[in-house]
């Protein structure tokens, strides 16, 4: 279910998910003041990496090449762009943690303020989840 608070830019053919915010909370760097740090290392404006992170652009090429390199750079590793923003959520990589190398984790946003569960994450495991907005993937209000 697409969470409606920020609803996926649409770009004619179907909704754009971008799991940037997802990235960047899996580096050192970029954890805190992510806004501010990327978008200097990017060399791009703070509101247009913060509109981005957001899901309130539809980016352009340029702005995506830029920060996906300004990523890249932190965690050593080739980064295909269309594993951080892709057309129905259908990215190359299917988990954040797989892309990023990590041993497997769960977002913050997986538990409540109280460390329960949250209905979105049941049944999801540490390690498998798609974006923190989509844990288990992008699927349109018809099921498809």
């Amino acid at each position: 279910m697409v969470n409606m608070k920020h609803p996926p830019p649409f770009n004619g053919f179907g909704p754009l998910l971008n799991r940037f915010d997802d990235v960047l909370v899996h580096t050192d760097r970029f954890a805190f003041y992510k806004i501010r740090r990327l978008a200097k290392d990017a060399g791009v404006s703070p509101s247009s990496v913060s509109r981005l992170i957001n899901n309130q652009l539809n980016p352009s090429f340029a702005l995506v090449a830029r920060i996906t390199a300004a990523i890249e750079m932190e965690l050593g590793m080739k980064i295909d762009p269309r594993d951080l923003i892709a057309e129905n959520g259908e990215f190359l990589t299917r988990s954040v943690c797989d892309l990023t190398g990590c041993r497997g984790c769960l977002p913050s946003a997986a538990l409540d303020e109280f460390g329960r569960t949250l209905p979105a994450f049941t049944d999801v495991k540490p390690g498998t989840w798609v974006t923190s907005r989509n844990p288990k993937g992008f699927v349109t209000e018809k099921g498809n």
